[in-house]
């Protein structure tokens, strides 16, 4: 075994420990990614164990700063209305975004996608909450690919149905809602951190390349908070949503 080999196999072990039931940990020590290849190694081999595939990636690209991970297709994303289990912690974060379902592959090649042919290639977008945990005690405190390892710290997705005439729509301008039991959360225009959401999903079409990886019909990507991340405790439903696009609701247990 290579000592990126070791490297992937003990981090993998690490995070998984914590997703079953482990404290969180203070970083991966000995076993922190040496590359952002490793990093995404380390993602895939988590999501092996837990015997689960990609579903679709979460992504983001803040300036300087871009970022993504994969989503665990099976108890890693739901459709429609739900309850979801936060565990012992007893809060989880949640974050409003936008979401899209690729309709067909985009597959490796010489040149990059354009803009034009990502859009061409969404099936269909809705809004979405994204569910925060990281296996971290201070995810501020840990370097970035061993954030990218712990895939950034995602830990549930729950989207809302199929919105039609979204191409209408300038999704960098809708107005986006967040309430806690009713309670108003946050409220404003936009707030992506790309400002424009098609931006983060362009990047990670080609981006993904590098790791071997590639957008495939049937996959969802959630684009980045448009939010922030707000802390909510068991016990308590979130609702999310867009202006035309709706809302989506999260029952936390």
């Amino acid at each position: 075994m290579t000592g990126s080999e070791a490297r992937i196999a003990m981090a993998a072990d690490i995070l998984l420990g914590v997703r079953q039931g482990g404290p969180p940990i203070t970083g991966l020590a000995a076993a922190m990614p040496a590359t952002e290849a490793e990093a995404w190694a380390i993602q895939r081999e988590v999501l092996r164990r837990l015997g689960g595939t990609i579903g679709g990636y979460k992504c983001a690209t803040p300036p300087g700063k871009p970022h993504s991970a994969a989503i665990l297709a099976l108890g890693g994303m739901r459709a429609g209305a739900c309850r979801w289990p936060v565990g012992e912690v007893g809060r989880i974060g949640v974050e409003t975004e936008i979401a899209v379902r690729i309709g067909r592959d985009l597959t490796p090649r010489g040149t990059p996608y354009s803009r034009t042919e990502v859009l061409d290639a969404i099936d269909a977008v809705f809004p979405a909450i994204e569910l925060v945990r990281s296996r971290f005690i201070d995810p501020a405190a840990v370097s970035g690919l061993e954030a990218m390892a712990d895939n950034v710290a995602h830990a549930g997705f729950v989207h809302g149905s199929d919105v039609a005439g979204w191409r209408d729509l300038d999704l960098a301008r809708l107005r986006v809602r967040q309430s806690c039991d009713g309670a108003m959360q946050v409220e404003k225009q936009g707030g992506n951190p790309s400002d424009d959401p098609i931006v983060p999903l362009v990047w990670l079409a080609n981006h993904l390349h590098k790791h071997g990886l590639s957008l495939q019909a049937g996959q969802i990507v959630t684009t980045g908070s448009c939010t922030g991340l707000t802390y909510v405790e068991r016990g308590h439903g979130v609702t999310g949503g867009f202006e035309a696009l709706g809302e989506i609701s999260v029952e936390l247990v």
